[in-house]
């Protein structure tokens, strides 16, 4: 039973674009850094208005970040991405 729920959860969660998606993390923890912001509020609504323009949707913003835990490979892209918009 717990498998079929699993089965069924990742199949219906929202697939991402990973390259886009590592790109827009590098970007936003190099840039969160940089800006101000008056309220915690104002920071998830300037995420989620870079989403939007990126067309990416929170649900699969939020996909990705949760697979961020468990792959290593996802991490050391937005490392990278990181690098190249804040580093360089």
């Amino acid at each position: 039973m717990v498998l079929c729920v699993a089965v069924l959860f990742s199949a219906c969660a929202p697939r991402y674009d990973a390259a886009l998606l590592t790109s827009i993390e590098g970007r936003w923890m190099c840039d969160v850094q940089r800006y101000a912001f008056d309220t915690p509020t104002d920071i998830q609504t300037e995420l989620e208005n870079r989403l939007a323009g990126d067309g990416v949707s929170v649900e699969q913003y939020q996909r990705f970040k949760r697979d961020l835990a468990s792959q290593i490979t996802l991490r050391n892209q937005v490392q990278t991405a990181y690098e190249q918009a804040c580093v360089s």
